[in-house]
């Protein structure tokens, strides 16, 4: 189905990323759509850690000495998003699967279907050509950022594309986005909650954590919340959860750790060895991104 529901205003509220630290209220156009495009509704956007680092000023989204700056102010961010669809592209519908008055998410990257990545099914490790640059939501994690889910890092900027995204009334899903239909049972504020989760998912397979392992998680945020859940899944022997808070291991405990251990009140290394008969765990997802915590791994 293409066409909308409704006529849609000229201008829409947004939230403008202008500077480090200036961050406010203002107005854009609301976008059309071409070809194989979808316009949403935004329903809930999550707020990134890396949201907040870029607002605070970090050297890796801003650059230093060493790190070149690829954030481009003014620009609109926000890339854990769920809304609902109000118009769509001519082929849109068909190439999505999507109508109308359906709720839909969709992936940060979009990739540029023509390097020898995406050719070979690997779509996530996009190189991008310089006539096809990939484009990513403006979503202020993806690069350089420590994180286990993290499997590319933008060596040459040349090759991307940023387009604004979700911290705003409406928003475009550009042809070739990977989109998802969401089930309306599920409630936008935990429908945001989709794009973390799949990163944590991601950082559980890319751990490999087989039938009968040891699995340490370090971090109970949202992330490691859900690496618990996930790594839980695999079917281990013990998954054994960190945080420096006590509340949130009582959080891991319902999200399936077997064992929570608090860094403050013991040696987890050693309490980790106690565990496992001195062998130690057979996979560290590390989720809390502070470098005392990869030593401890």
């Amino acid at each position: 189905m293409n066409g909308s529901t409704a006529a849609l205003p000229d201008e829409m509220k947004c939230f403008i990323c202008r500077s480090k630290g200036e961050y406010g209220i203002g107005s854009r156009p609301v976008p059309d759509v071409g070809e194989g495009e979808v316009l949403v509704r935004v329903l809930a956007v999550g707020i990134c850690a890396g949201d907040a680092k870029c607002y605070a000023g970090a050297a890796r989204y801003w650059g230093d000495d060493r790190t070149p700056c690829y954030v481009e102010p003014p620009m609109i961010q926000g890339h854990e998003f769920v809304g609902e669809v109000i118009k769509l592209g001519q082929g849109a519908g068909e190439m999505y699967g999507l109508s109308i008055g359906d709720n839909a998410t969709s992936e940060n990257i979009v990739p540029c279907w023509n390097c020898q990545q995406c050719l070979q099914g690997r779509y996530h490790l996009c190189e991008g050509e310089r006539s096809h640059p990939h484009v990513v939501f403006n979503s202020v994690l993806n690069f350089f950022r420590c994180s286990p889910s993290c499997v590319w890092l933008a060596s040459d900027m040349s090759r991307l594309a940023l387009r604004e995204s979700a911290f705003a009334e409406y928003m475009k899903f550009p042809k070739g986005a990977i989109n998802y239909k969401v089930p309306k049972s599920i409630p936008a504020w935990q429908a945001a909650f989709i794009e973390p989760l799949a990163c944590s998912v991601h950082a559980v397979e890319l751990g490999s954590v087989q039938f009968r392992d040891t699995v340490v998680i370090a971090g109970c945020g949202p992330l490691g919340l859900g690496m618990v859940a996930a790594a839980k899944l695999k079917n281990p022997t013990c998954v054994i959860a960190l945080d420096l808070y006590d509340w949130k291991l009582e959080v891991a405990k319902k999200c399936g750790a077997d064992v929570v251990l608090n860094p403050s009140h013991c040696d987890v290394v050693e309490k980790v060895r106690s565990l496992t008969r001195e062998q130690g765990c057979d996979a560290y997802i590390e989720a809390t991104g502070h470098p005392q915590s990869v030593k401890q791994g």
